[in-house]
């Protein structure tokens, strides 16, 4: 009997060292996560945080266990005003039993405001919810980041794009005569520079425009416009590139208006880049194509040229920064590699769509996509 009595008395010592055990290594594969991680019980006391959550918040694990959540990691607005207990994501998680995502703030121990991405999701027992575990991600940093990235289009816009646009004016002004006659040499020297100088700021004016893509800050400038005009003119406009490769460019508009709300100067960039590339990576001789079709409540933009082409599986880097595909012409293509990108940006600012198809050795077809009814609300 005694034997039994201690036999028992020694498993129950045991248990709770098996249990610690049992808990160490699970701790730590929480405290290896690189985001904050708080887990509750169903009245919303805090049973679980690992490492991240507390270096994030400044508390120590005993001032958070057995806490009542909402009330010891306050998340407050932009300004520090507490937020309604209805709006935060652990109450709503526990509430609804589905997950929740929001972009927050939270208060650290010293009241710090800091923004975070918490995703909240309900622990369920046979559906009903036990729990939440919380998981948030401090965006300080990327904060700072995107202040860095607009700092730089600052800083681009005075220091590179306004000597250049300087150059830009100086060169012309010599190109007209206005400081003397020139000599046919140099007016082929000044034509060679002004042509640099221009590459140049497109150059620049791509590197601010994916910054503020990048940054979320391309805003567009809508009004209502006709799409059949816009398409003419950027035609016209590059006439003389084609004509020094021999190109042909057919165009095929309706012979009405297509009317779009949508920014004149940026779908103008849509249309030079794609047209600029259907030339640049097309042999001399050969033929373009562009045709604006109005289809229902869309409006359908397609470039075909009859060019290099482009593997199937080069596509998906088209539309990425700084892309350059190696083929036969595009050494001699120059830009900087950010025009697809940006084309690709501006269509999805208008809620439009961008497609490719394409064959090697035979040619791509570009289609561009726009609603012709839509609103930014």
């Amino acid at each position: 009997m005694n034997k039994v009595s201690g036999t028992r008395r020694s498993g129950a010592q045991q248990a709770p060292n098996d249990h610690r055990a049992y808990q160490a290594p699970t701790q730590a594969m929480l405290n290896s996560l690189g985001e904050g991680l708080i887990v509750t019980n169903e009245y919303g006391a805090i049973t679980t945080v690992n490492a991240y959550a507390l270096k994030a918040l400044g508390f120590t694990e005993q001032e958070l266990l057995g806490k009542w959540l909402p009330k010891t990691i306050i998340a407050v607005d932009e300004f520090g005003r507490p937020l309604q207990q209805l709006d935060l994501p652990i109450v709503k998680a526990l509430s609804s039993g589905q997950s929740v995502s929001a972009h927050t703030h939270y208060l650290t121990k010293i009241g710090e405001v800091i923004p975070i991405y918490v995703t909240a999701s309900p622990i369920l027992t046979e559906g009903t919810p036990t729990g939440v575990i919380e998981v948030f991600r401090d965006l300080t940093t990327e904060q700072q980041l995107d202040v860095a990235k607009e700092e730089f289009v600052s800083l681009a816009s005075h220091q590179l794009r306004t000597p250049a646009t300087a150059v830009k004016s100086i060169l012309s002004m010599l190109s007209s005569g206005d400081f003397g006659p020139l000599s046919p040499a140099q007016k082929k020297y000044i034509d060679k520079a002004m042509a640099s100088n221009d590459r140049q700021l497109q150059v620049i004016e791509s590197l601010l425009n994916a910054a503020l893509v990048d940054a979320g800050k391309m805003e567009l400038d809508l009004d209502y416009i006709d799409l059949t005009s816009l398409v003419q003119e950027a035609a016209s406009d590059q006439s003389s590139f084609r004509q020094a490769r021999s190109q042909s460019l057919q165009i095929r508009v309706p012979s009405h208006e297509v009317r779009l709300l949508g920014d004149a100067t940026k779908l103008r960039m849509v249309l030079d880049n794609l047209i600029s590339n259907a030339s640049k990576y097309s042999p001399a001789g050969s033929n373009i194509t562009l045709i604006l079709k109005r289809d229902s409540d869309r409006a359908n933009i397609t470039v075909v040229d009859e060019g290099v082409g482009i593997p199937a599986e080069q596509i998906p880097r088209l539309f990425t920064k700084f892309a350059r595909l190696e083929n036969e012409l595009s050494h001699n293509a120059g830009g900087a590699g950010l025009g697809l990108f940006l084309t690709k940006s501006i269509i999805e600012l208008h809620r439009g769509e961008l497609s490719v198809e394409s064959t090697p050795g035979e040619g791509s077809t570009f289609i561009v996509s726009l609603p012709t009814k839509w609103s930014l609300g």
